[in-house]
């Protein structure tokens, strides 16, 4: 039996309200909260626990510290004066209902065709186009947060690999019921030989830290979202991979909630990839990049497709400000599943973490690879495409192929081989 949660109706969480503190007045905030009655906890409080509870707890707040913001449970008629005052005051910058997150997915018989094409013996035509499989790097030392609907790290190709798991989703099993987040980690960071099939994976020894966000229905929430972002850089991720989103309108301003959020990131050495959306229908509908891809301060992720042709599926840079920054593989992508099984999926889900697990490699490369400097050198590496730059942002997602400097490792043992 499910346990008991006051913070979901039947299936369905209820959502509470996200406040954003103005960021040199976030404590006198806090306090007004307490003032008015609210039972305040901090992420903090949560650090060491194998899960984050939805219902904070039993608290009516919880407060990411870090990031500026809370998200307050019901109360709506305690809570609007306080906003209200707040907003007044230069305390509160904005409050808004919280919303849900879905993983991004197209349907599994678009796979077929596509799929048919691709001549993957030895390598994904993934890995092959972003010129991974020419890279010496391997995203050593580097940790990788995947924030999805978790990962089955029983699979058989990861064996012996460090994987740090934790669960923040609301009324949800340990274990990836969708296969989402298991198929989009094993892009990123995926296996140099897998026990069947071809090379599938990015960085295949950087650190996995799988934030399952979204439950096993695929939906999640800001609190688990934020939750899972402000673990990840408690952790020292420097690249947090989110194949998420909800769809944005024509006119949306830019999620300011996740600007925020992105800036402190990237002041702190972590770069937050996301996917751009997959509610276009090209040519005749392109729509706009949606949340929480559509902060500037968070790389927005189109897919291409073999042809190096836009993906139908995928939005682009429509509303102002809101752009997509870069392009990945998003069709018929092979990767894990749960069960130590493999399968093909599209979407912008599947090209974010091809750009996640080569960001693990620019990482590698340097230590002067952190933050807004490993954002620009990726960009800097993308190959053009012949497609606006509102549907591909600077071009194809390319790994690094320059030697590591300093390596202690012949290429030899780097490649897998063994000397003569």
């Amino acid at each position: 039996m499910a346990p008991i949660d006051d913070d979901v109706v039947g299936d369905v969480p209820r959502l509470g309200t996200v406040v954003r503190f103005t960021p040199a007045a976030a404590s006198t905030g806090v306090r007004r909260l307490e003032s008015g009655g609210f039972r305040v906890a901090s992420s903090r409080d949560f650090r060491t626990s194998a899960a984050v509870p939805s219902n904070f707890g039993g608290a009516d707040v919880q407060y990411f510290e870090r990031f500026g913001i809370a998200i307050v449970r019901g109360h709506g008629e305690r809570l609007s004066p306080l906003v209200q005052r707040g907003m007044q005051e230069r305390v509160v910058s904005s409050s808004r209902p919280e919303r849900i997150y879905r993983a991004l997915v197209v349907p599994t018989e678009a796979n077929v065709q596509a799929a048919a094409v691709a001549d993957e013996t030895s390598v994904t035509w993934g890995l092959e186009a972003t010129k991974t499989v020419l890279s010496n790097l391997t995203g050593a030392g580097i940790k990788v947060a995947v924030l999805d609907t978790g990962f089955d790290s029983a699979h058989q190709d990861f064996r012996g690999r460090k994987i740090v798991r934790k669960l923040f989703a609301s009324q949800s099993s340990e274990d990836d019921k969708q296969g989402h987040g298991t198929h989009c980690i094993g892009t990123a960071c995926g296996p140099l030989r897998p026990v069947n099939g071809p090379r599938y994976g990015v960085a295949y020894e950087a650190e996995i830290y799988a934030g399952k966000v979204l439950g096993d229905d695929g939906a999640g929430t800001d609190r688990s979202v934020i939750a899972g972002m402000d673990w990840a850089f408690d952790q020292g991720c420097q690249i947090i991979s989110m194949s998420l989103g909800a769809p944005t309108q024509v006119g949306d301003q830019p999620n300011a909630d996740y600007e925020q959020i992105g800036q402190v990131c990237l002041d702190g050495g972590t770069v937050v990839i996301a996917a751009a959306g997959n509610e276009s229908s090209r040519p005749g509908l392109i729509a706009p990049v949606g949340a929480p891809a559509n902060a500037t301060t968070i790389m927005a992720v189109a897919a291409i497709d073999k042809a190096l042709g836009v993906a139908p599926f995928s939005c682009g840079g429509v509303n102002p400000g809101q752009d997509v920054d870069i392009a990945a593989p998003g069709v018929a992508i092979l990767s894990s599943l749960p069960g130590s099984r493999y399968g093909r999926l599209s979407g912008t889900s599947m090209a974010t973490p091809h750009v996640s697990g080569v960001a693990a490699l620019i990482a590698q490369s340097d230590m002067k690879y952190r933050g807004r400097a490993l954002w620009e050198r990726l960009l800097e590496l993308a190959g053009p495409l012949s497609h606006p730059a509102r549907d591909v942002g600077k071009g194809l997602l390319q790994a690094p192929t320059e030697v590591l400097v300093a390596s202690a490792r012949p290429w030899w043992d780097v490649f897998g081989f063994r000397s003569a």
